[in-house]
């Protein structure tokens, strides 16, 4: 893993601005940067920069001033009524400060409705170049490695893949070895935490995921086996929100921890490819 090669995803920073985050993110070392530019949940944050032209300009100033790449914008949440049309000028927007990819989950109860949805999405986002990254999450309606594989492969659509978040693929009984099974062309960014080897309950699993995230290392997930599968070429985003652990530290504080323990855990994992 090179320098700055680290990502870092917006989970955790949702109440900086683009710019300040950017600013953050590169200070502590990472190269990239995802955006929430729709939010995850009705009423979450947001910074929707299809509607606010001055924050579209004001990021790609940090993009030029930090050199900071912003390669993603997420979230995009697949239900029945979801008109990609409306989710157009969000995948313009992020095209425009350069993303290459944007993040979806899949939340309608019928799996079906959900390929054909994401199916129209990946068609609106290679009209602007970018490709669709599927997250699956045990506490959502689409919640395993496995469905989301099937998802993708019914869509026929060939700039997809599967979002691979640490936490979600232990907490849905997936593993390294499942993660193996899956055709590597289907595998595209790869999200690093950490957490206790125990899970907690059902009804739990959400607030750890948003809340309760250790530092890579700090836990008992099977990391460098993961990372061992994917292989040194995935795209590795760090999404470790501390704020309600570290509620004295700043942004910067926080980042910079997150930045340094990825950064040992794929050193560790890849060894002689620098930290």
């Amino acid at each position: 893993m090179q320098p700055h090669a680290i990502g870092l995803a917006p989970l955790g920073f949702l109440d900086l601005s683009p710019p300040a985050f950017m600013r953050t993110a590169g200070a502590a070392g990472f190269g990239s940067v995802g955006i929430r530019t729709r939010a995850a949940v009705p009423g979450g944050v947001e910074h929707p920069m299809d509607r606010n032209p001055a924050l579209l300009r004001e990021t790609r100033e940090a993009i030029a001033a930090t050199g900071v790449r912003v390669v993603g914008v997420e979230q995009v949440s697949l239900f029945r009524d979801t008109v990609i049309d409306a989710v157009r000028p969000m995948l313009e927007a992020g095209a425009a400060i350069g993303a290459t990819r944007v993040l979806c989950s899949g939340d309608d109860e019928d799996l079906a409705v959900v390929a054909d949805r994401f199916a129209e999405l990946c068609e609106a986002a290679a009209a602007f170049g970018l490709t669709v990254d599927l997250e699956f999450m045990p506490f959502r309606a689409l919640k395993t490695l496995e469905q989301a594989r099937d998802t993708i492969l019914r869509s026929g659509a060939h700039n997809a893949a599967i979002a691979v978040d640490a936490l979600h693929l232990m907490r849905s009984g997936g593993g390294p070895a499942a993660l193996a099974a899956i055709e590597p062309r289907l595998i595209g960014c790869v999200q690093l935490c950490d957490a206790p080897p125990i899970p907690p309950a059902a009804a739990d699993l959400a607030t750890e995921a948003r809340e309760q995230r250790l530092p890579p290392g700090e836990g008992g997930l099977p990391l460098r086996a993961i990372l061992d599968v994917v292989g040194p070429d995935r795209p590795i985003d760090a999404e470790v929100p501390l704020g309600r652990s570290m509620p004295d530290a700043d942004p910067f504080e926080r980042a910079t921890l997150v930045y340094r323990a990825t950064a040992r855990v794929l050193a560790a994992a890849r060894p002689g490819q620098g930290a």
